[in-house]
C-alpha cells in the first residue's frame, strides 16, 4: 500500500501552483514548485501540508488581507462538492496550514476564505485557531453557516468545533465548558445530511470525554421526541459512555438492569502465548416475562510492567434476548503485539459487563516469551 504521505504530492504542488499563478500573474510558481519538491519525500503528511502553506506564503504580497483574498480566488474555479462526489482535494490541506500559521494575521479576510475551502475539501482544521484565539468573532458566523444551504459549510460548524478534534489542535476552552457549542449542535441535529448528523455525533462523543453528564443531559433532552433518524445520532454520539458501561448513559438508550443468569462463563484456553487467540464462552438465560435488549462488553485487566493491572474494554455483542430465553455467545480475542499496547507475562482477569453491570469474571495467563 502506498505511503498516506504521499496523497501530497508533486502532482498537488503542480495543480496549487497554476490556480495561483491564474489568480496572481506576479506569482513565481517555478520556484514555488522548486522550493516545494526540493524536500516534499523526507516530510510525513501534516508536514507535507506546513511545508507547502509556507512555500505559497512566501510567494504572496506582504499584505495578509491581499495574500488570502489571492488564494480565495484561486480556489473558486474549483467544483463545490457534491454529496458523491469523489474529487481529490488534498490539494487544500497546505490552505488549511497557511491559515493555522497566518490566518489572524488578517481574521475577516480568512473567514471569507474558510467556506470556499470547506465546499471543495474541509476546513476543519484551518478554522481552530480561530476558535482558540479569536471565538468571537468566529462564532457568530458559524451560526450562520449552520443554515446554509451547502451541507460541507454546515459540516464546519460540527466538525471544526469538536473539542477533540484527530489531527486537529485541542480547543481547550471546549474541552473544559463546551456549553458555547451547544446552540449550535442544537441547529444541526436533525439536518436533512447523514454526512452532517454523523458529525454532531462526533462532537458529541468529545464532549463526553470530558463532561459526560453535560453530554448526557443534552441527550436526555433531546430523545423524548426524537425519530430514528436522531436516536441513531445519539447512539453514535454515546459510543463511548457505552463502551465504558456508564450506567446513566445505559438507562437513557433503553438498556436497563439486566434480568438474567450467567450459567457460563469460561475462557478457552486459560493459558494462552501472545499471538494466540482467546476465545470466551458466554451463556445467558433471561429471568424477565419482557424481551430485553443487551450491551454485552468485556473489560480486560491486563498486567503492566509494575505487576499491577490497568482496565480496558472491549466490545462485544448487541442483541435483544426473548422472554425466559437462553443464549450462547462465543468471542474471540487476539492478542498480538502493537505499538500502542505492551504486554507482560502473568495472570490477568477478564469481567463480563452487561448493560454496564459487572455479571462474572474469568482469570487467564498470558505468557509473552
Amino acid at each position: 500500500m502506498e505511503p498516506f504521505k504521499n496523497l501530497i504530492n508533486a502532482s498537488v504542488v503542480r495543480t496549487l501552483a497554476r490556480l495561483v499563478k491564474d489568480a496572481y500573474p506576479d506569482f513565481a510558481d517555478n520556484r514555488f514548485e522548486k522550493n516545494c519538491l526540493a524536500t516534499l519525500e523526507d516530510l510525513e503528511l501534516k508536514q507535507r501540508a506546513i511545508h507547502i502553506g509556507e512555500e505559497l506564503w512566501k510567494g504572496l504580497p506582504d499584505d495578509p488581507a491581499r495574500a488570502i483574498e489571492i488564494v480565495r480566488q484561486a480556489i473558486l474555479p474549483v467544483p463545490t462538492l457534491k454529496e458523491d462526489d469523489s474529487f481529490d482535494g488534498w490539494l487544500f490541506m497546505p490552505l488549511n496550514a497557511l491559515l493555522t500559521a497566518h490566518g489572524l494575521e488578517a481574521v475577516a479576510a480568512s473567514i471569507k476564505l474558510l467556506p470556499e475551502i470547506t465546499k471543495r475539501f474541509t476546513a476543519e482544521f484551518g478554522i481552530r485557531v480561530f476558535l482558540i484565539h479569536q471565538p468571537k468573532k468566529i462564532l457568530p458566523h458559524l451560526t450562520r453557516w449552520a443554515n446554509d444551504p451547502d451541507q460541507n459549510l454546515r459540516r464546519l460548524v460540527s466538525e471544526g468545533t469538536r473539542p477533540r478534534l484527530p489531527w486537529g489542535e485541542q480547543i481547550t476552552a471546549f474541552v473544559k465548558d463546551p456549553r458555547p457549542l451547544l446552540p449550535l449542535l442544537e441547529l444541526l441535529k436533525d439536518d436533512p445530511s447523514e454526512y452532517v448528523r454523523r458529525s454532531v455525533a462526533n462532537n458529541l462523543n468529545d464532549i463526553s470525554k470530558d463532561n459526560p453528564e453535560l453530554m448526557l443531559d443534552i441527550v436526555a433532552a433531546w430523545l423524548p421526541d426524537a425519530d430514528t433518524k436522531r436516536r441513531q445520532l445519539l447512539k453514535h454520539a454515546c459510543r463511548s459512555l457505552i463502551k465504558q458501561g456508564h450506567p446513566r448513559c445505559l438507562q437513557l438508550l433503553g438498556y436497563g438492569k439486566p434480568k438474567l443468569k450467567v450459567t457460563e462463563f469460561s475462557a478457552h484456553s486459560p493459558s494462552i502465548q501472545l499471538g494466540e487467540k482467546l476465545t470466551l464462552t458466554l451463556q445467558i438465560e433471561s429471568s424477565s416475562t419482557k424481551a430485553q435488549d443487551l450491551v454485552v462488553d468485556y473489560r480486560f485487566h491486563l498486567r503492566k510492567a509494575n505487576g499491577q493491572t490497568a482496565p480496558k474494554v472491549f466490545k462485544g455483542n448487541n442483541l435483544s434476548l426473548g422472554p425466559r430465553a437462553k443464549k450462547t455467545l462465543q468471542k474471540s480475542f487476539h492478542l498480538k503485539p502493537i505499538s500502542t499496547r505492551r504486554y507482560y507475562t502473568g495472570e490477568n482477569t477478564i469481567e463480563l459487563l452487561i448493560n454496564g453491570q459487572q455479571l462474572a469474571s474469568v482469570p487467564f495467563h498470558l505468557s509473552v516469551s
